[in-house]
């Protein structure tokens, strides 16, 4: 069986680099299919699939649309139920994998051509015994009072490491390999910020400080990293500052450091997704005009469509009806428009939801039980259903105390769904009488904490 590991390759950039190919040999797997990946942000660009020929030897290539290319790669064993493979660093120059052995591990794997293994290895180590260190003597350093002799020593030991860190730190900027920036970036996964600390508070804002300010978002993008680091930003942002002043400014930052447009549409994509999964859609609504205003966003697909739908301030987009009519014998569907603006209620709530979904159920269940009072105050419900199967529709709604529920039978597809830019239920809208989007919100609590002011 074929082990999957983590192998550092690489790590100098020739200048006058020859096409970016990998020579493997692999014997113990000939006849065995495999796919070739590279990483580009959020997707894993397959970019070769082959059978490893009876010899064991063939010829990994990185195509020219993608060169050159300096990052992670994942070669993988596929139609198997081992599965396995080699996650590795590409160069800018040839180089070979040998493994004679059908159990490839690092003693077993040999690479030609330059110190594929023991660097990131090496760094590593190097890091985690100042780490190691670091965290002895500060725990050790809370047990005696600082008039303490032992406090004092533990504590210059403290600062020791602290500076060793520091000088770790220096030593990797001014290494040009890849590996050297690639180390930071899996540091953010493990929590390990760029400056040692014990406080956990000031270790979250050298953690953001490190994302908005010295991240190098050309590495994220090849790193496999990309949306883990962006999913955690986010998270941080939500759930640790809590203040969307200080969002806004550190997405600035981030936005003006990322010049390269598809790196940004992706980065603005992904960011969108997850601060509507925190119910953050207020933050999104805070930097619209920057995203729009950027110049770097040339297509708003998916959940990026709330940058120019559906967002606070705006008019609703009117709601699409798909009717039957005519006679028994000749029935025509026809688009019929229900105006957000003529909704005949002092506020609307459009509910966008999906029958079988558990929050859903949760979400609608609860509107049943506080119906009376949404009503008693001038809200009106519309629910849509990104149902496909007809009678689970008609079953599901039947159920609701409020009669203006729809559904195209398109799924998330639907236009409704793409006009108000919903990738996933429940979501819901508040708007005024005029069809005025005055709330976007993910959560009924979000809603009655709203309505008990009016």
């Amino acid at each position: 069986m074929i082990k999957k590991i983590l192998v550092p390759i690489t790590l100098f950039i020739a200048i006058n680099s020859f096409s970016q190919s990998v020579s493997m040999d692999f014997p113990a797997f000939a006849g065995k299919t495999y796919d070739f990946i590279i990483f580009q942000g959020s997707k894993q660009e397959t970019v070769q699939q082959d059978t490893i020929p009876a010899n064991g030897k063939f010829t990994l290539t990185i195509p020219a649309k993608f060169a050159p290319y300096t990052g992670m790669s994942r070669w993988l064993i596929t139609g198997t139920a081992q599965g396995g493979g080699l996650d590795m660093a590409i160069p800018g120059y040839k180089f070979s994998v040998t493994c004679l052995s059908d159990t490839p591990d690092n003693n077993n794997i040999v690479y030609t051509g330059f110190d594929a293994v023991n660097e990131l290895n090496s760094l590593n180590t190097q890091q985690q015994q100042i780490i190691e260190k670091f965290a002895v003597v500060s725990k050790a350093s809370v047990l005696y009072a600082e008039n303490k002799k032992l406090y004092t020593i533990f504590n210059k030991e403290k600062i020791k490491q602290k500076e060793a860190f520091e000088n770790f730190n220096k030593q990797l900027k001014s290494n040009p390999s890849f590996n050297a920036r690639f180390l930071p970036i899996v540091n953010l996964i493990k929590g390990i910020p760029p400056h040692l600390t014990a406080n956990e508070d000031e270790k979250a804002a050298i953690y953001n400080q490190f994302i908005t300010k010295g991240l190098n978002f050309n590495d994220l993008y090849v790193s496999g990293h990309w949306t883990a680091i962006i999913r955690d930003w986010v998270g941080y942002q939500s759930n640790s500052v809590q203040d969307i002043a200080q969002f806004v400014k550190d997405f600035k930052l981030i936005s003006d450091r990322i010049t390269n447009p598809t790196q940004y549409t992706d980065f603005v994509g992904k960011l969108t997704y997850y601060l509507t999964t925190y119910g953050k859609d207020n933050y999104v609504a805070a930097i619209a005009n920057a995203v729009v205003g950027s110049g770097k966003v040339h297509t708003y697909m998916g959940s990026m469509q709330v940058y120019i739908k559906a967002t606070m301030g705006k008019q609703a987009p009117d709601i699409v009806i798909k009717e039957n009519v005519g006679s028994e014998k000749e029935v025509k569907l026809v688009n019929t428009l229900l105006k957000t603006d003529a909704l005949a209620s002092k506020y609307s709530l459009l509910l966008f939801y999906q029958s079988g979904c558990g929050p859903c159920k949760q979400t609608i269940a609860a509107l049943k039980e506080h119906y009376s009072n949404l009503v008693a105050k001038g809200i009106k419900i519309v629910a849509l259903s990104a149902d496909t199967d007809p009678q689970v529709f008609k079953v599901s709604a039947a159920a609701f105390p409020w009669k203006d529920t729809y559904c195209n039978l398109e799924g998330f597809n639907g236009v409704n769904f793409k006009n108000y830019a919903v990738t996933g239920t429940p979501t819901m809208f508040v708007l005024d009488s005029k069809g005025v989007i005055l709330k976007k919100i993910a959560t009924l609590e979000q809603l009655l904490t709203w309505s008990e002011k009016l």
